[in-house]
């Protein structure tokens, strides 16, 4: 805790100051500047990401995740896309803040905005921006995957367009210090129910390195499935899937 508080406090006054700077300037480079702010967070909590299976790079495409924890903004930090949230996230301490500077989509999940949210998720995709998507609606406690919910795959149905590539993730906290977790550990770090967010997020300060694995499955597309509900089931049991795989 001794270093690892103010460390973080100045990264976090640091990182984006420096992107608002570049940003100002006209530098094309300020784009870069969440994906080293990821990366440093990463180092100052402790968090060993590794990757398995192949990120799909073409853009623009739809990731889609499970969500455990609001450590997994900076576990997928390094790729290039911009994270869906509720709207509610805009609003909260420290984590609004930095939401807003990874450009951050806040949409509205109440079923009369849906449309209106997917013209928003499809007018990003049409300009090549990739999106990473949270279909759980909420997070968990990192050992299951809740069911996803299936509207806004639809943002993958672009008019006279390419089709977009939906590739599914699975996020899995694993070992905590070259330990197996068991899911008392693994509370210190999946944030779900109502746990309060400070002290969740203090407790980070304390831990030892906890390995997190980020799996890219197979890429996939809307129209090679009968229904967009049919496309999210299908995602949700490779996630699923691999997660029971990775934490037993």
């Amino acid at each position: 805790m001794l270093w690892r508080v103010p460390a973080l406090t100045i990264w976090i006054l640091m990182l984006p100051s420096l992107f608002f700077v570049l940003k100002l300037l006209g530098l094309k480079i300020h784009r870069e500047v969440p994906h080293y702010f990821h990366r440093g967070v990463q180092f100052i909590l402790g968090l060993k990401v590794s990757y398995s299976g192949e990120l799909n790079s073409h853009k623009p495409s739809l990731y889609v995740s499970n969500h455990i924890s609001y450590l997994d903004i900076f576990a997928l930090g390094g790729i290039r896309a911009y994270f869906i949230a509720k709207s509610e996230v805009a609003n909260w301490p420290l984590l609004g803040p930095l939401a807003r500077f990874q450009n951050t989509l806040f949409i509205e999940r109440a079923p009369g905005k849906a449309r209106q949210q997917l013209s928003i998720m499809q007018d990003h995709l049409s300009s090549g921006n990739s999106l990473i998507l949270f279909p759980e609606g909420t997070s968990t406690d990192g050992a299951h995957v809740e069911p996803f919910k299936s509207s806004l795959f639809e943002s993958a149905n672009l008019a006279n367009s390419a089709p977009v590539p939906i590739q599914a993730i699975t996020v899995a906290y694993t070992h905590q210090a070259g330990v197996k977790m068991n899911q008392a550990m693994r509370d210190h770090y999946a944030w779900y129910a109502k746990m309060p967010f400070a002290p969740h997020f203090k407790g980070l300060f304390v831990l030892q390195k906890v390995d997190v694995i980020v799996h890219f499955h197979p890429v996939c597309y809307l129209h090679e499935f009968e229904s967009r509900k049919l496309c999210s089931m299908h995602c949700e049991r490779l996630v699923s899937s691999k997660l029971l795989e990775l934490v037993t």
